[in-house]
């Protein structure tokens, strides 16, 4: 600027008044961390269809639309669906079809109501080569409910899962790739596709701003170690305490099969429920935000490996989500667990 040009003739105190008006202005523009998105669960609409003809199934996406395929009862008692598309079907869900919590199909063609149980379905083929499901208790390995309504952020989980399995393809995996896995233009490529697609499906809009913040956060590989990490958090001592209790109860049952999933995700509800009843928390939305993107987190790595032929024992990507909504929020932890696992 103009008056550097002139350093050598300016007095000694004028020089001084210099120094500290460009530290001033350092300091002015300098970027202020902001606070983390967390909407409020019930700001997050997740669609629960009722129609097995025209509406949809829950799982890992808001809708499984019929006009995928068509849905038909076979032998006026058991619902199935045949995939016209099944190559994207395939694509997107591998070989299991994850039912996260029990479904009540309506009455069809006289037949009573019927509930569908929760759990992983087998993708078959039909005799005339289309892909399909048939939700019978001969084809599902069950798992209890992963929806608990009881949890106030409870949908927040959801929407992770939703975040998730649109982020997590192999379109993602190919661009990190071109990048040569460098953790920073890795974050950016995540942190751009998470906020998309939060402000596109979810209307919850994260600024310029906390953007940025997510894109340079530290990676921290020792995720794993939850008790650490919570130490340097900004959670009070009590919630620390609280928080730190259910991950070292739920880092305590391994999940390498689907009985064990179970198992966790029974844990973590009861674990969930009584929560609830906990009037001592300081900060109870952050708090039931964790455990819920905890127990969706595993439960949607553990579905991914298992349907598509990977060993099931994992490493703990969950526990990158819940370290990365501690500090970030939403986005962040999103981010974590994917860059966690794609770089692996």
């Amino acid at each position: 600027m103009t008056t550097r040009n002139f350093l050598s003739i300016l007095s000694l105190v004028t020089f001084s008044s210099f120094i500290v008006s460009c530290e001033k202005t350092a300091l002015d523009t300098a970027v202020v961390k902001v606070q983390p998105t967390l909407p409020e669960g019930s700001r997050i609409r997740i669609h629960f269809g009722t129609s097995t003809l025209k509406g949809c199934m829950y799982s890992f996406s808001n809708c499984i639309w019929i006009g995928w395929g068509n849905a038909e009862l076979q032998d006026q008692q058991k619902l199935a669906f045949k995939f016209d598309n099944g190559d994207e079907v395939g694509a997107e869900y591998g070989n299991y079809f994850p039912l996260t919590t029990n479904f009540t199909v309506e009455s069809q063609a006289g037949t009573p109501p019927q509930v569908i149980e929760s759990g992983l379905y087998r993708f078959q083929t039909s005799p005339d080569g289309r892909k399909m499901i048939e939700f019978s208790s001969e084809n599902c390995l069950p798992i209890a409910p992963l929806a608990n309504p009881n949890n106030p952020q409870d949908n927040l989980g959801q929407l992770h899962n939703l975040a998730m399995q649109s982020i997590f393809t192999p379109k993602t995996k190919a661009e990190v790739k071109a990048v040569g896995y460098d953790i920073k233009a890795a974050r950016k490529i995540l942190a751009t596709q998470s906020v998309q697609f939060l402000e596109t499906e979810a209307e919850i809009v994260i600024n310029d701003i906390e953007q940025k913040q997510i894109e340079n956060a530290a990676f921290d590989g020792n995720y794993d170690d939850h008790q650490a990490w919570l130490q340097n958090s900004s959670l009070s001592a009590n919630d620390r305490q609280v928080l730190g209790d259910i991950l070292d109860k739920a880092s305590s049952l391994p999940v390498n099969s689907t009985e064990q999933l179970s198992e966790f995700v029974h844990m973590m509800t009861e674990l969930e429920n009584s929560l609830v009843q906990n009037t001592t928390l300081d900060n109870p939305k952050l708090l039931f935000s964790a455990v819920s993107v905890a127990k969706y987190s595993r439960y949607y790595w553990y579905w991914k490996s298992l349907s598509n032929d990977e060993p099931a024992a994992r490493p703990n990507w969950w526990k990158a989500d819940v370290k990365g909504l501690i500090e970030g929020g939403l986005g962040q932890a999103l981010v974590d667990s994917l860059l966690a696992a794609i770089t692996k």
